[in-house]
């Protein structure tokens, strides 16, 4: 009887054993595939955020032709994107919401993708303005406002650069715009600004550039056009206003810029502010003659033979960063010997015949078409060469060229006549400069 309780309990001990083994198993078993799936879950769920940071998307522009969005997009990330639905409010005149799938919706890394929203069955009126989102398969959207800036006023200024000019020079209005909205703004197209007030005639040039596609938020747009002051007098003015600023923007904003005329002093306090000033570069002066030893080459150095004719040459620098100046045929070089009266000019000439390596006589006579004078330019900012040469006003030409004709030093000044003007014929502003020249020896 006791051999068999104790079989018996062998077997129950057993089948416990299994039980309890089979238990564990199968526990340790599924928490290891809980583990595994949760792992397995957790790696899907990473990369999936990994991928929703890598993909990245923007608007590049947006048009309605044939009243159908045609929505540009690039891809700036490092993942393909697949755009699931598109969403478009209309918020003008009766407030409404649909979803489309669109049918062209795939763009490589680096790629772009056009005619988004061509195929959605919509009609969009272009004046009025749209709220439009772009959803991708990882969930990533985009939104963007189409003609929204007539919902609510911009910040927009209207700026004259510079505000206060001469008759004759040039400013720029510049229309800044920032968007200080939460939305991708499209199709920023400015008003031409017209002339609404002042007596001065300002001319407008053409809108640099036309348009912005795209303005994001926090974003600028900037336009220029050029403003010519055309006639007036001092104090005179020419106020310009966009109202409004921008094409289908906010009917209640407008923005005025005001160009004022300031006459040019000539002062010498005033001189370098308005006009700059007129320099030489002494470095460069060089003289040649027609007669041997020293014709068909520029010579340099301040002593030269007094007899044979001669033509000197420098370098002059109009310092005025933002008008040409014109040179007039009263332009001379004055001499004045140290011990003798012996006292004349060489006048301002067009060159010589020979080339600027190989100088030659006779000497171009200054003379041009227009108005006969003021034919040489040196434009703002720039460097011109000046020839002198002439034994009269506008000489040259076989007609008489200058000699000292005498052996003496010499004391030299440059008078240079002239006008800031835009063009030859144009009046401009007059301006003359005496500069100190050379001292020669004539031998």
């Amino acid at each position: 009887m006791m051999k068999t309780r104790r079989g018996l309990s062998t077997v129950v001990g057993t089948v416990f054993a299994i039980i309890a083994l089979t238990t564990t198993i199968t526990y340790v078993t599924y928490s290891m595939n809980t583990l595994d799936k949760y792992n397995q879950s957790s790696l899907m769920k990473n990369q999936q955020l990994t991928d929703f940071d890598k993909e990245k998307f923007q608007i590049s522009s947006v048009t309605v032709p044939n009243n159908k969005f045609n929505i540009t997009v690039s891809n700036s990330g490092s993942l393909p994107i697949t755009f699931t639905k598109i969403w478009i409010q209309n918020t003008t005149t009766t407030d409404w919401i649909n979803s489309y799938t669109p049918i062209n919706n795939f763009v490589v890394p680096g790629g772009m993708l056009k005619n988004i929203g061509q195929n959605i069955p919509v009609t969009i009126n272009s004046a009025n303005s749209y709220n439009v989102k772009l959803v991708t398969s990882r969930g990533n959207t985009q939104q963007f406002t189409m003609n929204s800036p007539n919902t609510a006023p911009l910040n927009i200024q209207l700026l004259s650069i510079p505000s206060n000019v001469d008759v004759g020079f040039n400013s720029t209005l510049v229309m800044v715009i920032t968007n200080n909205g939460s939305n991708t703004l499209t199709n920023i197209i400015p008003n031409t600004p017209i002339q609404t007030a002042g007596f001065a005639t300002c001319s407008l040039g053409n809108v640099v550039p036309t348009k912005y596609d795209t303005l994001p938020p926090g974003s600028t747009a900037i336009f220029k056009w050029d403003v010519i002051v055309k006639t007036g007098s001092d104090s005179q003015s020419c106020t310009f206003t966009a109202s409004p600023p921008l094409q289908n923007g906010y009917t209640r904003q407008s923005v005025s810029a005001k160009v004022t005329i300031t006459v040019i002093t000539f002062t010498q306090t005033l001189l370098a502010k308005n006009t700059g000033i007129l320099t030489l570069d002494y470095t460069s002066f060089r003289w040649t003659q027609d007669a041997a030893p020293y014709a068909g080459a520029w010579q340099t150095g301040w002593s030269f033979p007094s007899s044979p004719h001669t033509v000197f040459a420098v370098n002059v620098t109009n310092n005025n960063a933002t008008s040409d100046f014109y040179v007039s045929a009263n332009s001379q070089v004055f001499y004045r010997g140290t011990s003798s009266s012996n006292t004349n000019s060489f006048w301002l000439v067009n060159g010589t015949s020979g080339t600027s390596q190989a100088p030659s006589f006779p000497l171009k006579q200054y003379t041009c078409g227009g108005q006969n004078d003021f034919c040489t330019k040196i434009p703002a900012g720039r460097t011109a060469v000046l020839y002198f040469g002439a034994g009269a006003l506008q000489g040259g030409n076989g007609k008489p060229t200058q000699h000292l004709n005498q052996a003496d030093t010499y004391f030299t000044v440059m008078l240079l006549y002239g006008k800031y003007s835009d063009s030859q014929t144009n009046s401009g502003s007059q301006y003359s400069q005496s500069l100190p020249y050379l001292a020669w020896i004539g031998t």
